[in-house]
């Protein structure tokens, strides 16, 4: 016998080590594809499309595709692969190849990339005969989005999932580590796939259609906060959801009742909490009158009801209406009265008990008599009270060219309060403080008769001529329906109503220019809200209807400077804009300029327009002619010829005097505002033009009307809400100032010191070193301490990595044959 290692002796060392090795890399693997595992498909539809043809749809990364009759149906059909691009080569990159089987191939498609261009190569035996060659696609990731519609649920109630997806239809796995495969099949059974089985039981799988909500069931289901997976069958897309499941026993509470005059509408807010459905009460069959309104599919956990205390007779119970701003349904309501309240009585002035709770008692309450809650959560009361007297009615004028059929349209015109009407200008009644929105909101309902609707009411206007002849009766025009002489009352809106009866009146064709009529606004006895004659209302004003007129003021030079101002006085209703023109003839200064003049406001209907020119390049020692005319009658004008032009002093001709104030520097968010005062410095009244630039947005634009010695005030807000700079100019006349903010990064006390880097992986399979501190920062926090450095496994391998062990191990056997030689 010899002490000497024979080479076989060597060799079966070496191997030994290699199977060591090898079965800690297969262990390696093993941990890692168990982490990495998809749920399981269901076994009873297909994973993936199936194509016949050689056009391919959309293609979801992580489905497999099937390509059905590439080539002949032979044992040997070939190869196919999905190559990169579109076709352009014989040759292409390929990402993946399968062996045709008898005329169909099944390829995988988890390792493309998305929004790539893709192609089938089918190459072999049946490169000549596939349709399928060179048929391009696209790669696309799935957009899944499953959520419940609330983040709570009460216990032993209905959830609402919620689905949107790229895909119309698909199959969905949904697993959770707080429910088993029977669980989640009693939860989600609205929308779990018949027909299909699963191999695990801790997985469910639902068919799911796009913008679609499905009930989820948690009858049984423990208080606390829950966690689902949604899985694709078929392609690599996921999504999760949460819910907390709340308990049952909810706290609904009245947040705040409006107090309401007769015929308003008065908004309930009530806190639901959690709930999806919610019951109201309203007074009893004690007080004459009960009502009761149901709520469900809640989705906010607070809500705004409102109650219309004018439509309180309705039977179908339309008092009841959720505000815009909430988002939940009126699933019944019922109402219940004495005989005694009659039909054409207000909702009497009183304290209304109100209650509310999760739902009524009964089915129908009215047959019990009475209206109860079954679990009553809180009480509170609508205090309705009497009417106040209606405002005073007053007139207003704005301009003919602007249409006015909506509270939109009143907004953007410009609305002046006069008694003085010029001809073709909308005539607006104002009935101030009439509140009675719900009143309001039914006579809206009808507009399209307004005069009937109006008139049902007691309401109508009346114009009537202050003189008459020796023989004929003074004519008067009235909007009630049965007047011969009837005016057409227009453009009534609720929109936001405010409590201000606003509508428009068609001026007769009757009524001539240079007159004063009697005018007068009227709510008779018929008016719901007027209990006697002694509390009718009419009030008395008069109008004076004018004819439209234009007129420069007796101008005989302007400057040469870049605002050159013509005014002048007109009759027609301010906001308008007159076209105004300077034109020099050919043998003077030969220029042309246009404008637009803006009519603004002043006493007994004399109202001012002001034209700006500029003619800072125009020669001075020219003449030229002004041009005005009214846009809704070109013969209505006028014209000032020879009109010099003088050296301008570069002074403002206006002395009006502007001056912006803003901070130089302010942080993001912080609150900066520009203030603009505009000083009139001249001893009479000056109308000059006036806007404000912040950043590239004109802020403010109009003209001002300015007394002697006055003084003007305005600010506005600056956005602060990202770093930069904003410029601002503000103008008034040829009066300037500008200048610019710098929004600068809120400062902090310091900056957090740096986390120290993760240690190194630790060789032989030692834990790494931990990572050093990290460095203080400077007048911050301390620095964060590094990270452990990983045990000395490699790439996520439990234990050490697979680089390691193959050093270490032989390493070990090549020491052992080293002993033994």
């Amino acid at each position: 016998m010899t002490n000497d290692i024979t080479y076989r002796e060597k060799g079966r060392a070496v191997i030994l080590a290699a199977l060591m090795v090898l079965s800690v890399v297969a262990m390696s693997a093993a941990f890692a594809g168990g982490a990495a595992a998809k749920n399981p498909t269901a076994a009873n539809y297909d994973s993936g499309p199936t194509f016949d043809s050689g056009s391919i749809d959309k293609v979801w990364i992580g489905q497999e595709i099937t390509l059905d009759g590439v080539g002949s149906s032979g044992d040997h059909d070939g190869f196919v692969s999905i190559a990169e691009g579109p076709d352009t080569s014989d040759n292409p990159d390929t990402v993946v190849t399968r062996e045709a089987d008898t005329g169909t191939v099944t390829l995988p498609t988890e390792s493309l990339e998305e929004d790539g261009i893709y192609h089938i190569h089918v190459h072999g035996d049946t490169a000549d005969t596939s349709t399928f060659h060179g048929e391009a696609f696209r790669a696309q990731v799935e957009n899944l989005d499953i959520q419940f519609t609330r983040d709570t649920v009460t216990q032993d109630s209905m959830g609402t999932l919620e689905v949107t997806s790229d895909r119309s239809t698909q199959y969905v796995n949904v697993s959770s580590d707080s429910f088993d495969a029977t669980d989640l099949s009693t939860m989600f059974s609205a929308a779990e796939a018949t027909g299909v089985t699963n191999t695990d039981e801790d997985v469910v799988t639902l068919k799911v259609s796009d913008d679609t909500t499905y009930d989820v069931d948690f009858a049984d289901v423990d208080k606390g906060t829950y966690d689902f997976d949604f899985d694709v069958t078929d392609s690599q897309s996921t999504d999760n959801a949460s819910v907390e499941v709340v308990d049952s026993r909810l706290d609904y509470s009245f947040t705040d009742v409006d107090s309401v005059e007769q015929g308003g509408v008065a908004n309930i807010t009530l806190d639901v909490g959690q709930g999806d459905t919610a019951a109201v009460t309203l007074g009893s069959v004690n007080d004459g009158y009960a009502t009761h309104v149901e709520l469900q599919n809640i989705q906010d956990e607070q809500i705004v009801l409102q109650f219309d205390t004018h439509d309180v007779h309705a039977m179908d119970g339309s008092a009841w209406s959720v505000h815009s701003s909430s988002d939940a349904e009126i699933a019944d309501s019922s109402v219940n009265k004495s005989d005694s309240f009659s039909a054409d009585e207000p909702f009497p002035a009183y304290n209304w008990d109100l209650s509310v709770g999760d739902k009524m008692s009964s089915a129908n309450p009215a047959d019990e008599g009475d209206y109860d809650l079954e679990n009553e959560h809180d009480r509170s009361r609508l205090v309705v009270s009497d009417r106040a007297a209606i405002g005073d009615a007053t007139t207003h004028t704005a301009p003919g060219g602007d249409a006015l059929a909506n509270l939109d349209d009143f907004e953007d015109t410009t609305v002046t309060q006069t008694n003085t009407i010029a001809k073709d200008d909308h005539l607006i009644v104002n009935a101030q403080e009439f509140g009675a929105e719900g009143l309001v909101e039914d006579i809206a309902a009808n507009s399209s008769d307004l005069n009937n609707t109006l008139t049902s009411e007691g309401i109508y206007v009346e114009l009537s001529e202050q003189s008459s002849g020796p023989i004929n009766d003074a004519q008067v025009w009235n909007s009630s329906a049965d007047a011969e002489n009837q005016l057409s009352l227009t453009g009534i809106s609720v929109d936001e109503y405010s409590g201000d009866l606003i509508f428009t009146v068609d001026v007769p064709a009757g009524l001539e220019t240079g007159e004063t009529y009697d005018f007068a606004f009227n709510v008779t006895q018929q008016n719901t809200y007027v209990a006697d004659a002694d509390a009718a209302v009419s009030q008395q004003s008069t109008i004076t209807y004018e004819d439209r007129e234009v007129a420069w003021d007796d101008i005989d030079s302007l400057p040469a400077a870049e605002d050159a101002t013509a005014t002048g006085t007109t009759t027609v209703a301010p906001g308008t804009e007159l076209p105004a023109e300077a034109d020099s003839p050919n043998d003077q200064g030969s220029f042309v300029q246009v404008t637009d003049a803006v009519v603004t406001a002043n006493e007994d209907g004399n109202h001012n327009f002001a034209a700006e020119f500029d003619l800072s390049e125009e020669e001075p020692g020219v003449t030229f002619d002004l041009s005005v005319e009214d846009p809704q009658d070109s013969t209505v004008n006028d014209e000032l010829t020879g009109v010099n032009l003088t050296e301008s002093d570069g002074e403002s001709d206006s002395t009006i005097d502007v001056e912006g104030d803003a901070p130089s520097t302010v942080e993001v968010n912080e609150s900066a505002t520009l203030d603009v005062t505009v000083t009139n410095n001249a001893d009479s009244t000056q109308t000059v033009d006036y806007h404000v630039d912040i950043g590239d947005e004109t802020v403010d634009n109009q003209s001002l009307e300015l007394e002697a010695g006055e003084e003007l005030t305005e600010s506005y807000d600056l956005d602060t809400s990202a770093e930069g700079d904003i410029s601002w100019e503000v103008h008034a006349g040829d009066a300037t100032d500008d200048g610019t903010v710098t929004v600068e990064a809120g400062g902090e006390d310091g900056e957090d010191g740096t986390d120290g880097e993760d240690g190194e992986d630790g060789t032989d399979g030692e834990d790494g070193s931990d990572g050093e501190d990290g460095s203080d920062g400077e007048d911050g926090s301390d620095g964060g301490d590094g990270e452990d450095g990983d045990d000395g496994g490699d790439d996520g391998t439990p234990g050490f990595g697979v680089g390691v062990a193959l050093v270490a191990l032989l390493g070990a056997a090549m020491l052992a044959l080293r002993r033994q030689n």
